[in-house]
């Protein structure tokens, strides 16, 4: 029975139309899970928002979790994956706000509702499935897409509740009143996780101004001023306290008809208001300014100055990099402001209402119309300053800024009753149970992710918004009584309602007599974050602890997450949090976290830019299998940045996908000449070496990716497959194609097809979890099995390990490979013969191995002698410099003192290191401190890599003309054989005209598998410039 005849060429998105459909069809996914008998691996799937549209980060991250999932499950594990839903939160109001025509939040609570409001929600979130559904079906992606978990489910929202009250009865949970970001379109307070997502922080434009604060003091007859330099002119209003540096040197600098007080360091940088020679008149440190009083820039809070206000504080965050190093305190606008004041308990003042407009108090800046919100007061505020003579100095500034991360406008931070997690409480043990964590790269353990749990803050955990899981407590008003509600029987019990669904529109109606005092209790009005929602997905997703007790305590914590470097501080962050304090511990054991995909000029991908094309379109363009190996072999795998050039796509279609159905074709091409087909794919046994090497390079390979792959490291996995592929096509096939030319069955062609078609079948199964459409393709060509997805992880047999020969191999090719650049660079093709290769190598251990191999290297390189070298010195010039880059990497302490001793040449190479002399004794480094080129010597055309340096003779006599010609006919008459349609057995007819080499005649009929006569009726015709002027013309036509 023959294999079925392959393409030529690959057909990616026939292919993919064709193995999509067959999946479908026969439920393959849904198969790969339930027919796996081994342990389950637990993979928690972050849920996106459905209002969105996938772009190449969600694909990227799809294909990362796709890959892992299809390993594991060909090692024989069972991997269920269900896709999951973020269906609260801003994103989703903004849209329904959008759709309602709403402009203001008032006209939710007063005018539409919050039912109808939540109503409108609901039906976005449940009306965006199918365009996602489409683009993770080209992904090829395997995940339970319709069985996916929301978290606006009511189960999903009952374990939300319920870890809330576990929160809560552990006394993690507290409300208070402090700072915290705040946007005023939204009217809502966010976390500081809010503030780092990746849309939140941008450059903006701001007017700064530097005002002056009059003290009681006089220095030689003129008032002194405390100047402060802020970019909010809009909490100038609000101070309360001016903070200095405790150790900053400050001056009392003349200007005018005053003095100001500034640090030191700042007044060259303000030559208008100190001159181009600052006149000095006294100097002092920060402390000595401490308690020191000055008169409010404005009245409307004077009488705060009997309660501790208007009056110099330190602060260590005080410095002189930019403004003047005294810093402006408004303690309700700003979170150092806040804890500043709050310990030298200075009042705090809040004129801002919820819309972020200034209140009444603030007579000259409030607007009846209610039109401006504060930050666009700042040029009034500015203005009034300098008709009141208040300040000396302003302009602009681009700088971050925070924004809303959905709205897109600008945050203030504002002083607000809030609920917070008291993080404080669990962030020791949070820091000790992130040791348990494998991170993926491991720099983030102790970096970002370490370094973010460090410096973790208490989490503002509440929302003043609609669309999310209701904060389950109710208060009574009137004797402070506080009930926590943790499940949906808890409700029932205290109100006699069994609430179906868990929205604020439901649970707000839910009111009950008070104990204490037997008044009306009722929630208060707030609303989850949704990270909290997020935080509970391992548990949620499984409405524990209410169902799925026992599954979910044997399989938590989960086995691998992966998302991207923004996650680190937001979902990862979040899961790490609710575990420690719900179930002391971590939340998952490996993390991989990718990097970012940006536009080719190193821009965010945007729409509006128009600066990408849609990935629908590329996976359709190109298929799935050519984006996934481009993306695998990026620097975005692991946190890295990638610039997306759609270059890249063809690339990996050309310099894998093609090679290797290539491969493919050759083997099935000549095994159905031959009708060879092997009823069961065994291990092989030969003692050719090519069969050996392709044998030992296979085995390496598997082995590879596995450690790779068990430790999650993504990024190298295409790496190792690249490389066999390569050697596949570029060695062994190459140089085995003589063997499955041969006539007959003899036993080293016998022994070439079970080891092409062993290597063929384990190599598609290592394949199929980065390439799985090719690969199920090619899988059922090859083995007629009926899914390579279904098949396990292959197992290499340790006898096919020879790490020497893969060495010797690897070094033979590098010689090769150096020798096709001489070439390259002189325009001399490969099928010019030449007479003379020379090579040097670093260590003359590795002279045998090119000795064994010197029959094949002078085949490869179409050369008549290999000479080996005692020295590269006799083919060329050899100089030693330092390598300024590693030695700054590896011994930054020892920077002069190395390049020192590689300068004056004390020093001398031993293999992989260098021996360097410094103070009279002799000392190992890395060999990479020294940079080694190699100059050719006159009459010499030479390459080098890693120390090896070959040299070729360029000489053409008329002999090795005559030969190249001969090669190149052969080409010729090769490609014409195609392009008539010739079968591998078809013999064909040749007539020349022309000066043909007679003596290289035999040759070009053997290899074209031809005879000469004439050609009648020719069906191709070539003609072949020879020297100038001289042509040779072939007629080619078919053997009868």
């Amino acid at each position: 029975m023959k294999y079925e005849e392959l393409s030529g060429k690959p057909q990616p998105v026939l292919m993919q139309e064709e193995i999509l459909d067959f999946w479908k069809k026969e439920n393959v996914f849904e198969r790969s899970v339930e027919e796996r008998t081994g342990e389950e691996v637990v993979f928690y799937d972050g849920p996106p928002f459905p209002t969105g549209k996938p772009h190449h980060g969600t694909v990227l991250v799809s294909f990362i979790k796709d890959m892992i999932a299809r390993y594991w499950t060909m090692r024989g594990y069972r991997v269920p994956r269900v896709w999951g839903w973020d269906c609260h939160g801003l994103p989703i109001e903004n849209q329904a706000e959008a759709q309602l025509g709403i402009n203001d939040k008032n006209e939710i609570e007063k005018q539409l509702g919050i039912e109808q409001f939540n109503e409108k929600c609901f039906e976005i979130v449940s009306s965006n499935n199918e365009a996602w559904k489409e683009y993770v079906e080209q992904m090829a992606r395997w995940v339970d897409y319709d069985g996916a978990y929301k978290t606006m489910n009511t189960d999903f929202m009952e374990s939300v509740m319920w870890a809330f009250k576990q929160c809560y009865d552990k006394g993690y949970i507290y409300r208070d009143y402090r700072v915290t970001p705040y946007c005023m379109h939204c009217e809502t307070s966010l976390s500081i996780s809010d503030t780092r997502e990746s849309d939140s922080t941008r450059l903006r434009q701001d007017r700064w101004v530097i005002a002056r604060f009059r003290t009681d003091e006089v220095v030689d007859g003129k008032p002194v001023y405390f100047l402060a330099w802020t970019t909010t002119p809009w909490t100038l209003p609000s101070n309360m306290c001016l903070a200095v540096g405790e150790q900053l040197d400050y001056a009392y600098a003349e200007a005018g008809d005053s003095i100001y007080v500034a640090c030191k360091n700042t007044l060259a940088g303000y030559e208008k208001i100190f001159g181009k020679s600052p006149v000095i008149v006294k100097e002092c440190k920060g402390r000595d300014l401490l308690g020191k009083t000055y008169e409010p820039l404005f009245d409307y809070f004077a009488d705060k100055k009997a309660d501790g206000a208007f009056r110099v504080v330190l602060a260590d965050y005080v410095g002189s990099e930019e403004g003047v190093g005294i810093v402006h305190t408004a303690p309700a606008f700003g979170e150092d402001d806040y804890w500043t004041c709050k310990k030298y308990r200075i009042p705090l003042v809040n004129p801002v209402d919820e819309k972020g407009r200034f209140t009444e108090e603030i007579t000259d800046f409030y607007d009846p119309a209610h039109e401006k919100n504060v930050i666009e007061t700042n040029p009034a505020i500015i203005r009034f300053l300098y008709e009141n003579g208040k300040a000396v100095a302003d302009g602009t500034i681009e700088h971050n800024y925070p924004h809303c991360w959905r709205c897109k406008r600008p945050l203030i931070y504002k002083a607000m009753d809030a609920w917070y997690f008291d993080i404080g409480k669990i962030k020791d043990r949070m820091i000790q149970l992130n040791e348990d964590i494998h991170w993926v790269p491991d720099t983030v353990k102790h970096g970002r992710f370490g370094n973010w749990l460090a410096n973790a803050r208490d989490w503002n955990i509440s929302r003043n918004r609609y669309w999310s899981t209701p904060i389950p407590i109710w208060e009574c008003k009137d004797c402070g009584e506080r009930v926590v509600l943790g499940s949906i029987e808890e409700i029932h019990e205290v109100s006699g309602i069994r609430l179906t669904n868990l929205h604020r529109q439901h649970m707000d109606k839910i009111t009950f007599p008070c104990k204490r005092c037997g008044k009306t209790v009722r929630r208060v009005p707030e609303v989850l974050d949704c990270w909290f929602e997020s935080g509970s997905v391992p548990f949620a997703q499984k409405h524990y602890p209410f169902e799925n007790r026992e599954w979910f305590e044997s399989h938590f914590p989960s086995d691998f997450i992966v998302e991207y470097t923004g996650q680190i501080r937001c979902w990862f962050y979040y899961l790490h949090v609710l575990s420690v304090a719900l179930f002391d511990k971590p939340a998952f054991q490996n993390c991989i976290v990718h990097g970012t995909i940006l536009a080719r000029n190193g821009k965010k991908l945007s729409k509006s830019s128009r600066n990408y094309t849609d990935p629908m379109q590329l996976m359709k363009q190109y298929g799935t299998d050519a984006f996934r190996l481009y993306l695998y072999q990026s620097n975005a795998m692991l946190i890295g940045d990638l610039l997306f050039d759609e270059s890249g796509i063809q690339e990996a279609f050309q310099q894998i996908l093609l090679p290797y159905w290539n491969a493919c074709n050759f083997y099935i091409s000549y095994a159905n000449i031959d009708g060879f087909r092997p009823e069961k794919i065994e291990a092989p046994s030969s003692d050719n070496q090519l069969d050996k090497w392709i044998l030992a390079k296979l085995y390496d390979t598997r082995q590879t990716i596995t450690e790779n792959m068990d430790s999650y490291q993504v990024n190298r996995y295409v790496e190792s497959m690249s490389s066999l592929i390569d050697g596949l096509t570029n060695w062994y096939i190459r140089r085995s194609r003589r063997r499955f030319w041969s006539s007959g069955m003899s036993a080293d062609k016998l022994a070439a097809y079970q080891t092409l078609s062993y290597v063929l079948v384990c190599t598609t199964r290592l394949f199929a979890p980065v390439a799985p459409i090719i690969s199920e393709k090619i899988y059922k060509v090859l083995t007629d099995e009926f899914s390579v997805h279904l098949a396990p992880w292959p197992e290499i047999p340790q006898a096919f390990a020879d790490e020497k020969l893969i060495s010797d191999v690897a070094l033979v090719r590098e010689v090769i490979s150096l020798a096709h650049s001489v070439r390259s660079k002189n325009r001399l093709k490969n099928r010019q013969p030449l007479s003379r290769l020379k090579v040097a190598l670093p260590d003359s251990s590795g002279n045998g191995v090119v000795e064994e191999f010197q029959e094949i290297i002078a085949d490869e390189l179409n050369v008549k002698t290999v000479e080996i070298l005692d020295d590269a010195q006799a083919i060329a010039d050899v100089r030693y410099d330092p390598n300024f880059q590693e030695i700054r990497s590896r011994y930054p302490d020892r920077i002069a003192e190395i390049i020192r001793a590689v300068k004056s040449g004390n020093f001398r190479m031993e293999g992989g290191s260098v021996m360097l002399r410094t103070d009279g004794q002799e000392e190992r480094f890395d060999a990479d401190i020294i940079l080694v080129t190699y100059r050719a010597k006159d009459g010499q055309h030479v390459a080098s890599s890693h120390g090896i340096v070959v040299s070729l003779d360029l000489t053409l006599t008329e002999e090795l003309k005559a030969e190249g010609l001969a090669r190149d006919l052969v080409r010729n008459i090769q490609d014409a054989r195609k392009q008539i349609g010739c079968e591998i057995t078809d013999t064909i007819l040749l007539a020349f005209e022309g000066e043909v080499p007679e003596q290289w005649l035999d040759y070009i009929c053997r290899e074209t598998l031809a005879r000469t006569d004439t050609v009648s009726a020719p069906e191709c015709v070539l003609e072949i410039e020879t020297e100038k002027d001289k042509r040779i013309k072939i007629s080619v036509g078919k053997a009868p």
